[in-house]
């Protein structure tokens, strides 16, 4: 991972997290209010860290690890800008919730 790599990873992450934060609640289900909460909560984190994290201060295993997880969240954004409903754009978001979670703790 490059520091450009690393640029386009901060940017992906708070695309992911703005349209996570734009769904409107009030057109999903209880269930889908109660992962769209979790996503949410993972996204942030990844999102302040990724904000915060210092690109010469990550290791070279760290390095190479948001390398992957860059690669999930550049798609998981993709697939985003492709969706129209909150519930499709949730389910998309629902499935990356594990990147997003090893990406806050790694940062």
């Amino acid at each position: 991972m490059t520091p450009s790599d690393f640029e386009a990873l901060q940017n992906d992450v708070h695309a992911v997290f703005s349209a996570l934060y734009l769904i409107d609640v009030d057109l999903l289900s209880a269930e889908e209010r109660k992962q769209h909460q979790q996503v949410l909560a993972a996204a942030y984190l990844a999102f302040v860290n990724a904000e915060n994290a210092r690109y010469t201060a990550l290791s070279t295993k760290a390095k190479g690890e948001l390398g992957e997880l860059a690669g999930h969240v550049k798609t998981m954004r993709t697939q985003l800008a492709e969706l129209e409903a909150p519930s499709e754009q949730l389910g998309v978001l629902g499935k990356g919730l594990d990147a997003l979670a090893r990406l806050a703790k790694l940062l």
